[in-house]
């Protein structure tokens, strides 16, 4: 037993060694073009800014939503915006390319590596512009914190790391299991169009919903990106249909749902048959 974790956490050394040599190579790659880097950088934070100042203008003029100020709602999003770019970092590149590169064989090339042919996508596919994302959320995130005078404090922080970590597992979930689709449907993946669709209803407090919108939302388990991680967070728990406990399982529920997905991707994988172009 200890020569298999041995083993384990050589594994994961070599990975994690890995991911940082491929990172470096990217960002000194975007150093080359790097006017256009920082173009794009601001690009995004104008974008995703101006969709915060209209979430807290519409917010704000009907005071509350669902019973969530606007202060607390922009916090919703940013915890959803951050937890996305924290797993699109390695997943958002090799998840929406993955049918381009089944369909003109490209995909290939992963399969003779000595890694796996997903850590091998996920290395190629590392995206340093989600600096972007990162910043601008947690910059809104801090502003809402301030100023709904929320104790920022060692506890709020730990337990604002491990919601993060649960969170960011289901956005990378969800991006993993939709780009599985692509190894049954070789002309298209209707399924990662769809995440956009289903994502839309979690940029808002989800008891605003219907019941039977809030328990899809609850166990597909979209609202654990950003809902009950933000419940907790604020202690906004009294509107919640399931008991406040389920908020604090955020990390495990991102667990599960990743290592269910990257069964499922594999699964897939080993029905693939390449298109031989």
């Amino acid at each position: 037993m200890a020569f298999s974790f041995a083993g384990i956490f050589r594994r994961i050394a070599v990975n994690v060694s890995l991911y940082g040599g491929f990172a470096k190579t990217s960002f000194r790659g975007m150093a080359i073009y790097r006017s256009a880097y920082w173009l794009g950088l601001v690009a995004q934070w104008l974008s995703y800014g101006v969709t915060f100042i209209t979430l807290f203008i519409v917010v704000d003029n009907f005071n509350v939503l669902g019973g969530w100020k606007s202060e607390e709602v922009l916090f919703l999003y940013a915890m959803n915006l951050l937890s996305y770019a924290l797993a699109a970092l390695f997943f958002f590149g090799p998840c929406t390319g993955l049918s381009g590169k089944i369909r003109s064989g490209e995909f290939d090339a992963a399969l003779t590596k000595p890694v796996s042919p997903l850590v091998h996508e996920m290395l190629n596919g590392f995206n340093p512009g989600y600096v972007s994302h990162i910043t601008l959320s947690v910059a809104v995130m801090v502003v809402a914190v301030r100023r709904l005078h929320v104790a920022f404090n060692f506890p709020f922080v730990l337990t604002l790391l491990a919601m993060l970590f649960g969170a960011a597992l289901v956005q990378a979930a969800l991006l993993v299991f939709a780009s599985a689709w692509a190894f049954f449907f070789i002309n298209g993946n209707p399924f990662m169009g769809m995440i956009w669709s289903f994502k839309s209803f979690i940029n808002y407090p989800i008891p605003i919903y219907p019941v039977v919108i809030q328990i899809l939302l609850t166990f597909l388990p979209l609202a654990f990106m950003n809902y009950y991680p933000s419940a907790i967070l604020l202690n906004r728990t009294e509107n919640m249909l399931f008991p406040p406990l389920l908020g604090y399982l955020t990390p495990l529920v991102g667990i599960t749902a990743f290592v269910l997905s990257v069964a499922f991707w594999n699964f897939a994988l080993s029905r693939y048959q390449s298109t031989g172009t």
